[in-house]
């Protein structure tokens, strides 16, 4: 039987030299490399030039379209040339572990054997971060909601449920892919020692009165937003828990309570909090009047 081939799909922008060095290690433990640059202006094309000079194939997109977008032009970039087995999706700022593409394979090939439909495999961890498991049966765990950084995707899977929702553009579409996985019967396992080093975003201080409050000794810090991005997450996020409510149920109540908590404290502690709920509002609303896609101009303007 010959080897199964793995292509890693790697969405980029505003790429800097580290990314260089990542693709040069992707392109040593990958059977192929694509990188996707969404829209960079031309002050980056040296560095793409370079990730070109170490064995990666380079799509240079025109215009920021969004991370489905990205991933989906590198899927049929891959496709196209070499019709690999499985795509390895990563953002710029991610580092798996040196022999990633054979560990969630492993985990792939064992589930299978064991009579699970696999639908992916994603990541076991993001910088020593556990990620959230919603069950385990037997050996093997089922990711609740994972980044899509590090999805380990085989060719069957694209074929059944389709690639990722270009309409959300930016935020759910690792959630709403995982959704549609699960709809169609498939699990979505995390890969046994699949670690990534990842930038985990900015993460604020929850500040009362100018001091720093604590939990048991613990910070208590919430995610940084933009209000643009925050708009992407309402309307994304209540068009999956419209979408998906009556199919999975248990996954949609905990997704919510998660987003809940942290839109009451960036309402509460965001530096820019009449412009964050604006952006909510605005979301909450196109999600219920059906719209998807990039912000529209008129919006954008307010949340500015």
């Amino acid at each position: 039987m010959a080897p199964l081939r793995v292509a890693a799909i790697v969405a980029a922008y505003h790429p800097d030299g580290e990314l260089v060095a990542t693709v040069a290690g992707l392109v040593a433990t990958f059977d192929h490399v694509v990188v996707v640059d969404d829209g960079s202006p031309a002050a980056f094309a040296s560095v793409l030039d370079r990730i070109e000079g170490v064995g990666a194939t380079v799509v240079r997109r025109p215009t920021n379209a969004g991370i489905a977008a990205t991933l989906n032009a590198g899927i049929s970039e891959a496709d196209s040339l070499w019709r690999p087995d499985f795509f390895a999706t990563f953002d710029q700022d991610s580092v798996p572990v040196h022999d990633y593409a054979a560990r969630a394979l492993a985990t792939h090939r064992e589930a299978s054997r064991s009579g699970r439909r696999v639908g992916f495999v994603v990541a076991s961890s993001y910088s020593g971060h556990p990620v959230h498991t919603r069950r385990s049966s037997g050996a093997f765990a089922e990711a609740f909601d994972p980044m899509q950084s590090g999805f380990v995707v085989p060719r069957h899977t694209f074929d059944s449920v389709g690639r990722f929702e270009q309409g959300l553009v930016i935020d759910g579409v690792d959630s709403e892919f995982t959704a549609r996985v699960r709809a169609a019967g498939f699990d979505v396992l995390v890969g046994a020692g699949c670690d990534i080093r990842h930038q985990l975003g900015r993460r604020d201080p929850v500040r009362l009165f100018g001091r720093e409050l604590r939990l048991f000794g613990r910070e208590i810090s919430y995610n940084y937003h933009s209000p643009q991005r925050v708009y992407y997450i309402a309307r994304n996020g209540t068009t999956l828990s419209r979408r998906y409510l009556l199919k999975d149920p248990s996954w949609v109540l905990r997704r919510m309570v998660e987003e809940a908590k942290a839109h009451v404290l960036r309402l509460a502690f965001s530096p820019n909090r009449r412009a964050v709920a604006t952006a909510m509002i605005a979301g909450y609303r196109d999600s219920f009047r059906g719209r998807s896609g990039v912000i529209e101009p008129s919006v954008l303007r307010r949340l500015r």
